[in-house]
């Protein structure tokens, strides 16, 4: 076997007392050192380089004692391997790994010294040792502070094995460790380009700029670092993820990517010829909803936010609904997700008696059945939503590139919460088994689309039945065949199979727009009462879930604006105006929410019944809780009063004259 050695000063490193140009003293220095009781090594001459020639069992060793070794270390028992090592070096002393791990054993010990005689042994029968090569650079660069004579060693590495990716990340490691970061990004940048998927190097470079205050390229690199490491139990996978947080949490703190949003509005006002607002509404049940112009009626499209981590993602998201709504309305091939409102109560009814358990357990019952209302409604949000938002999310992810930082932060937070939604103990003691199943199915597939686009674990954290993994992989291949190549409209597909394979078909209709639109110009059926108690249907929950709803709010406040005024709201007003003159505005302003949120489950002018926290010790009518309704926000958020839309002004005027002269 040849040994080849470069005739350069990293030669002169290995025979310190050998004056390289001297071709006698190299021969006498090479069959000194490398001779092995009878055998005496042929040494040819270059100018550029030595080579001497070694017999093949020379290298047989003892791999059996050597994985003894390795298991010690392995466990940091340094003191036990090196006997071991020590008895092996004496028997194979031409096995350079032998010495290289016996100096290992002194370096990990902070004996230093001992381990650079050591290594010179090792790198003596074999120059291209690329861990002797490294370790002794990363000894001089650490302890040593000698930059200089490490990099001699860390070349060599690279002038024997350019393309060994492992070694350079090692190397520029090293460096970065030693303060060295500009050296050390040089060597971790060779790395990348050789293997850009390696985890290791591509966190050491997110590093890297994080010390150096870029928080973009330290995302870029963390998040890559994440998305290619083996196991959410990996520390580089655990220190990448914390490191691409931090810096998109930076990122989105500033004002990068918002250029590229506000193209994109610009874009979508032009391509849909209507105005885009936007609006922070911290009642809204989700993190962000939208509101499209047609459904409401109006010549604006309105997007409501919560503020949150990653706000411009939640944006930008509602942003792209109101593209797809566009593209598919353009062949009309739109559809509208329509909940069908008596259903309510055939869900009450269908789990009525885990409802009664609840109160018999001590629950309050008008909160149990408030709970299921919310149930109900957020069931539902899940199956419009669930398979619409992975085609938005791959969309956002291949277009805005700008606001990937904003879509990891956003994701992860929400991927969190979906997670702790149907996770956390007591939801098993609140929720049906079926429900909480459908919702993890839901949870279990956005949790996938996460993970494939970003690199997270979020779905080995999901604890699911067999039964569920089948559906998951069933609904996650039929997305997979829709994914690539998707058509205006068809994510409507998908609504209606995965709603209906989670048995949840019967509580929604997907309609056709035009059709439907064409259908809501016919006179309405209901009566001012009916039509009342769906006033205060969440229009927000699921684009097109109150569409109906909406059609026949515009229909009775046609008709009621003929009527005599309604004198028992006026009269509860004036009840009203009583009690909220004892009251500070914050004050009013908490039940007025509070009767907001109360109203997102609708309010039944006819029922009793109703109560309200803030207020304790009354019991509400219909009529009296739409009073307090109206004077809570007309006293409190009165610049909002409009967007209530009751009709309950001349109602309000006369109860503001009859209390001014009771004073």
């Amino acid at each position: 076997m040849k040994i080849i050695y470069p005739r350069n000063k990293f030669l002169s490193r290995l025979f310190p007392t050998v004056d390289i140009t001297n071709d006698e003293q190299l021969i006498h220095a090479f069959r000194k050192y490398l001779s092995l009781g009878e055998f005496i090594p042929n040494v040819e001459i270059s100018e550029s380089e030595v080579i001497i020639e070694i017999p093949s069992n020379f290298l047989l060793g003892d791999p059996r004692e050597f994985q003894r070794v390795n298991e010690l270390c392995s466990r940091k028992k340094f003191a036990e391997a090196r006997p071991i090592l020590e008895k092996l070096v004496q028997k194979y002393p031409s096995i350079s790994e032998y010495h290289r791990t016996l100096a290992q054993t002194y370096e990990e010990e902070g004996q230093h010294e001992k381990a650079i005689d050591i290594l010179i042994d090792a790198l003596r029968w074999d120059p291209k040792n690329h861990w002797a090569l490294i370790l002794m650079g990363n000894i001089y660069a650490r302890y040593k502070d000698d930059p200089d004579t490490a990099m001699a060693f860390y070349d060599q590495v690279i002038h024997a094995d350019p393309g060994n990716f492992i070694a350079l990340n090692n190397i520029g490691g090293a460096l970065v460790q030693n303060g060295k970061l500009d050296l050390g990004e040089k060597y971790l940048k060779q790395a990348f380009d050789i293997n850009p998927e390696y985890p290791n190097t591509c966190y050491a470079l997110g590093l890297v700029a994080e010390m150096k205050g870029e928080n973009l390229k330290a995302f870029e690199y963390c998040a890559k670092a994440v998305k290619y490491s083996n196991s959410s139990k990996d520390p580089i996978f655990q220190n990448g993820l914390q490191t691409a947080l931090e810096s998109a949490k930076k990122i989105t703190d500033s004002d990068y990517g918002k250029e590229e949003l506000v193209d994109f509005i610009n874009e979508l006002e032009e391509l849909t010829g209507k105005e885009i607002r936007i609006e922070k509404d911290e009642n809204i049940p989700t993190a962000a909803v939208v509101q499209i112009a047609e459904n409401h009626n109006r010549d604006y499209h309105l997007i409501k936010f919560k503020p949150a981590l990653g706000i411009d993602h939640l944006i930008l998201h509602e942003l792209v609904h109101i593209l797809f709504y566009h593209e598919a309305r353009k062949i009309q091939e739109n559809k509208l997700f329509i909940a069908k409102a008596e259903k309510l109560q055939e869900f009450k009814r269908k789990y009525s008696r885990y409802i009664n358990s609840l109160i018999r357990k001590g629950y309050d019952e008008d909160q149990v059945s408030k709970m299921f209302e919310e149930l109900f409604h957020g069931i539902l949000r899940q199956v419009f939503n669930a398979p619409i938002d992975l085609f938005i999310e791959d969309l956002i992810f291949e277009k805005f590139p700008t606001l990937r930082p904003h879509q990891f932060l956003s994701l992860f937070r929400l991927s969190t919460e979906a997670y702790n939604a149907v996770s956390i103990p007591r939801v098993e003691e609140l929720l049906p088994a079926e429900i909480l199943s459908q919702s993890k199915v839901y949870n279990v597939l956005g949790a996938r689309h996460t993970d494939s686009l970003l690199g997270t674990r979020f779905e080995e954290k999901y604890s699911i039945n067999a039964k569920e993994k089948e559906l998951v992989k069933s609904l996650w291949d039929e997305f997979l065949e829709y994914r690539q190549d998707r058509e205006p409209g068809e994510e409507y597909e998908l609504v209606e199979h995965w709603g209906a394979d989670l048995g949840l078909d019967a509580y929604f209709s997907l309609i056709d727009e035009e059709s439907h639109r064409v259908k809501a110009q016919k006179p309405s059926t209901k009566s001012p009462e009916e039509v009342m108690a769906f006033i205060e249907q969440d229009p927000n929950s699921i684009e097109g879930y109150s569409e109906e709803e909406d059609q026949e709010m515009a229909e009775f406040l046609a008709s009621h604006s003929d009527k005599d005024l309604n004198t028992a709201v006026a009269f509860y007003m004036v009840d009203a105006l009583e009690y909220f003159s004892k009251l500070s505005i914050e004050k009013v302003k908490e039940i007025a929410f509070e009767v907001a949120m109360l109203g997102q489950s609708g309010i039944d002018p006819k029922k009793k019944g109703y109560r309200l926290n803030k207020i304790p010790g009354q019991v509400f009518s219909g009529y009296k809780l739409l009073a307090y309704y109206y004077v809570s926000w007309a006293k409190a958020i009165p610049q909002m009063l409009s967007q209530l839309q009751m009709p309950f002004d001349e109602e309000y005027q006369l109860a503001q004259s009859i209390f001014e002269s009771d004073k």
